[in-house]
């Protein structure tokens, strides 16, 4: 009876085993590195002024938020000059799925803007002006 009793238990201790490496396989494939990706994307990129003029305040921030605040500024009272870069880093609980950038020159001359950038897709934004043109354009890598 005792040796039936241990059989039992050591053929339902096999199978929980099995159960329980079968669920662990699952759990891990659904969490693959492409899933964690697309759950979290990198938002991180370079913005390049190769404008003419010095940048007083960059703003950046999620598309369809409404107006610009403080909070949104990333320059933080730092010289923005022309033919610099500034290296943008996201916090990783950011998320949405496009940003706006919107600069004001150091000189008052009003701001620009770039709305609906998908900043998973991009490395790179060199802002340039074009002095017969009058207009300002974002160069996307």
């Amino acid at each position: 009876m005792r040796k039936l009793l241990l059989i039992a238990a050591s053929a339902v201790f096999c199978l929980s085993l099995l159960t329980m490496a079968s669920y662990s396989a699952k759990s891990r494939s659904s969490f693959t590195p492409d899933a964690f990706t697309a759950q979290n994307p990198e938002l991180d990129f370079t913005i390049v002024n190769k404008t003419g003029y010095d940048i007083k305040a960059l703003y950046i921030g999620a598309t369809g938020t409404g107006d610009w605040t403080k909070d949104d500024e990333v320059l933080k009272g730092k010289a923005f000059k022309n033919g610099g870069s500034y290296d943008i880093k996201f916090s990783p609980r950011a998320k949405a799925a496009k940003w706006d950038i919107m600069v004001t020159w150091a000189d008052g001359d009003g701001s620009e803007e770039w709305l609906g950038l998908k900043l998973t897709e991009i490395e790179k934004v060199t802002l340039i002006y074009d002095k017969e043109k009058d207009v300002t354009k974002a160069i996307i890598e």
